[in-house]
């Protein structure tokens, strides 16, 4: 049956409903239909119609927020010098490490050339995944690469106050972002973990990739029963914050237009004073176009940003007015859509009850796609 036009029609919408929309999905999720009625006042059937049929148009795409802490991993990030001999296998070898290796994210940076990634390792392993990549530096693999556990991590729910939902395009006046209040990273979380199973990883993973997804239609695609998955999504994946916040990202077609066009920005600041840090995370964090940021333990701060081709300049003219003096830290680099890759949570590592850490097996994984020749 056909989605009937909400009933609130868009000439007798509030100016900034779809934007308040949009912000309620962050906490609630796209699937709360009633909790975020009651925080936007507006009915229900408007915003079923908005999030299945308008978003979608406009581009906007929901993706569960994952804590991973509480589900007994630590997130870190990496960076990775391939020599040349296996600098064209680099994405084969990254996509082996995600199946046997925790790796979760990987993307070739320009004008630098190397990769980043980003792990979610079981806790209390980092050391033996650096003597692995160390290992790959000694076959000549890498001809380098750095290891830090990040300290804090967070995902910048969208900021739609300068996203123009009539036209479906941002349009930011950057003298009213600096007058934004900043949103400093919560540096006193402690890291805890819950005692999850691995019916909350299924139903977290599938959340990843699709928040729109009913979990009757989770059931039926894992082949689980249906009243299982809704046990352990309310008591654990819910009661615990398992799933803290939603992931809201403009992801609009950039073929079809200049102005849907984007860049995935990547910020990364070395050696900050305290002071330092403090001032320049509370700059970037009023960029409305930013996705992530991230401090390692060792004092660098990354923030990834999903930037306009047509804002590239007015979003440089910000951060270098922030940064003064600072220069000489930061590193910018641009990621290339077609060298880089998003995985869900390494569900598939949890076994018998515990996550599954095997160096053998990493290695064994390359040696069976001919990457590697690491010894048995």
């Amino acid at each position: 049956m056909s989605l009937r036009r909400p009933i609130q029609a868009v000439r007798d919408e509030s100016p900034d409903l779809e934007a308040r929309i949009i912000a309620a999905i962050g906490s609630a999720g796209p699937r709360n239909v009633a909790q975020i009625s009651r925080m936007t006042g507006a009915h229900q059937e408007t915003i079923r119609y908005k999030i299945k049929k308008r978003f979608g148009r406009l581009g906007f795409k929901f993706h569960a927020e994952v804590d991973v802490d509480k589900i007994g991993l630590r997130l870190h990030w990496a960076t990775l010098d391939f020599a040349k001999s296996h600098y064209e296998m680099a994405p084969q070898i990254l996509r082996a490490l995600n199946q046997v290796g925790y790796l979760t994210y990987f993307a070739k940076v320009v004008p630098q050339g190397n990769y980043v990634a980003q792990y979610s390792l079981p806790e209390n392993t980092a050391d033996q995944y650096k003597e692995f990549l160390s290992d790959l530096t000694d076959k000549g693999v890498l001809d380098g690469f750095t290891l830090d556990e990040t300290m804090v991590s967070r995902h910048k729910v969208m900021d739609p106050r300068f996203f123009n939902f009539r036209s479906g395009r941002w349009e930011v006046e950057w003298e009213k972002v600096a007058e934004q209040p900043s949103k400093p990273l919560p540096l006193d979380k402690k890291p805890h973990t819950e005692d999850f199973d691995y019916y909350d990883l299924l139903v977290i993973k599938e959340l990843q990739k699709d928040s729109l997804q009913h979990l009757t239609g989770i059931a039926k695609k894992l082949k689980v029963h249906q009243k299982t998955l809704e046990y352990h999504y309310r008591t654990h994946v819910q009661k615990w914050k398992l799933v803290p916040s939603y992931r809201i990202r403009w992801t609009q077609d950039t073929t079809k237009r200049l102005i849907h066009s984007t860049a995935t920005t990547r910020l990364v600041f070395h050696g900050l004073s305290k002071s330092e840090f403090t001032e320049i995370q509370a700059a970037v964090s009023k960029i409305p176009f930013l996705w992530l940021e991230d401090l390692l333990k060792d004092g660098t701060y990354i923030a990834m940003l999903y930037v306009p081709v047509t804002d590239l300049i007015n979003v440089s003219s910000y951060i270098s007015s922030s940064v003064r003096g600072l220069a000489p830290k930061m590193e910018i680099s641009f990621v290339k859509p077609a060298d880089s890759t998003s995985f869900t949570i390494p569900y598939n590592m949890y076994q018998n009850g515990q996550w599954k850490f095997d160096l053998r097996r990493m290695e064994a994984a390359l040696r069976k796609e001919s990457i590697v020749p690491l010894k048995k």
